[in-house]
């Protein structure tokens, strides 16, 4: 884990001004909690197989291809649990398998999390990003289902370059990160949590909520840090900290030379209990998140300024995630099916029409509702039209294309 500390500042109403110019400075535990770049690289075979060895190039992953840019891949889950690869590059479609009846998917950018009723499945997506601050790799390796851990949902999972966190029910179970990515479910700590909160290692341990509190673990379980926390709901991993939702606003959870610092980050003062955040969605590898707030908008909560904004929108959203870019664009779905695209201080840029409004209308479907956001595109599955619909939110939220993929009811976006 190598992340910086950061300045706070005031909690406000009203927009929010972001410093954009050292997004390297300041770093994820989830994403850059990661061994050093410039630590000595290990010896592998050489090409010939006899005895003469040579060093392994930097960044290299056994049984992955390191590549140029970015490798995207989409997984749509139908109704009926089969799971199919998407790649927007081409527009090729593989089936994965089938993961039973789905409730929920979640994802730590590589690895998903498919709640069903007999456990949690995780699958290994084969694509994902390392990001170093000044240097980032992408690698490709072959997707695949793991396997199964007797967990309960709802589930959230979070991953270190050497552990990951799957939360499910009440239990929070740590993997090793290697393991997971060869195929097989090495167990390293069993933790209690409360339901509907978050996880993320730290260290051979991890941040997790419970007993009305957010506390850091190391490896044998014992409580390092404590923040208060009361009725713990959502959170996200930013590129500055973890974030957990909290009955008051949120506990920000950020690594500094002394150790994993918990600090509160109360909502505006007056708040009503309606508009608390009880779940957060962002771009991966930014430090802006946002959250519906109840029926009167969405909230952003800057993690370098810890600060909360909110901001009202002229229709209740169902969902929201912040680009946390230049423009400062936010992507929403409306409660009347329409994807919007937003600036940070609510101000619409663009509309689709109502593309959801039957999966809204559907209990099911509406609960299971995906948005994903990358650098240059957001997608939504349409299940009743075997498609998912990718819109170019930097203009006007227009349909750049649909994707066709049958009856995708969960998506989720890997590789970023």
């Amino acid at each position: 884990m190598t992340l910086r500390p950061t300045t706070l500042g005031p909690t406000t109403l009203g927009p929010t001004t972001h410093r954009r110019g050292a997004a390297g400075a300041l770093l994820a535990i989830a994403a850059l909690a990661l061994a050093g770049c410039s630590a000595p690289a290990p010896a592998a075979p050489s090409a010939t197989g006899d005895a003469t060895e040579r060093a392994v190039p930097h960044g290299y992953v056994e049984g992955a291809a390191e590549l140029a840019e970015p490798q995207h891949l989409l997984t749509a889950v139908g109704a009926d649990g089969e799971a199919h690869l998407l790649d927007p590059l081409d527009e090729s479609v593989e089936q994965l398998g089938a993961l039973g009846e789905v409730e929920a998917l979640t994802h730590d950018g590589r690895f998903l999390a498919a709640t069903t009723a007999d456990g949690v499945t995780l699958v290994d997506t084969g694509v994902w990003t390392v990001d170093h601050a000044d240097h980032v790799h992408y690698y490709r390796a072959d997707p695949r289902v793991v396997g199964d851990l007797d967990l309960a949902g709802p589930v959230s999972i979070s991953s270190t370059e050497s552990r990951t966190a799957v939360l499910g029910g009440d239990e929070v179970v740590l993997l090793d990160r290697d393991a997971l990515g060869r195929g097989e479910l090495v167990e390293t700590g069993r933790f209690d949590a409360a339901a509907g909160g978050f996880a993320t290692p730290a260290g051979d341990g991890a941040i997790v909520a419970r007993d009305g509190a957010v506390v850091v673990l190391d490896a044998a379980g014992t409580q390092l840090a404590s923040e208060p926390c009361a009725a713990p709901a959502g959170g996200i991993v930013t590129r500055v900290s973890a974030v957990v939702g909290c009955e008051a606003g949120a506990v920000l959870a950020t690594e500094t030379d002394a150790g994993v610092q918990l600090e509160a980050i109360a909502l505006p003062a007056g708040t009503v209990a309606e508009l608390r955040p009880t779940g957060f969605g962002m771009r991966a590898g930014r430090a802006t998140t946002a959250a519906v707030a109840g029926e009167a908008g969405f909230w952003l909560l800057d993690t370098r300024e810890r600060t909360w904004t909110l901001v009202e929108t002229p229709v209740p959203l169902k969902r929201v995630v912040a680009v946390d870019d230049e423009a400062g664009h936010v992507v929403a779905i409306a409660a009347d099916g329409r994807v919007l695209v937003l600036d940070e201080a609510g101000a619409a840029l663009g509309a689709t029409e109502p593309v959801l409004a039957a999966a809204l209308a559907d209990p099911g479907a509406a609960a299971s509702l995906a948005l994903e956001v990358d650098a240059n595109r957001a997608y939504v599955p349409v299940a009743a039209d075997d498609a998912v619909l990718e819109i170019d939110y930097a203009d006007g939220a227009r349909i750049a294309r649909t994707l066709s993929v049958p009856a995708p009811l969960h998506l989720a976006e890997t590789g970023r």
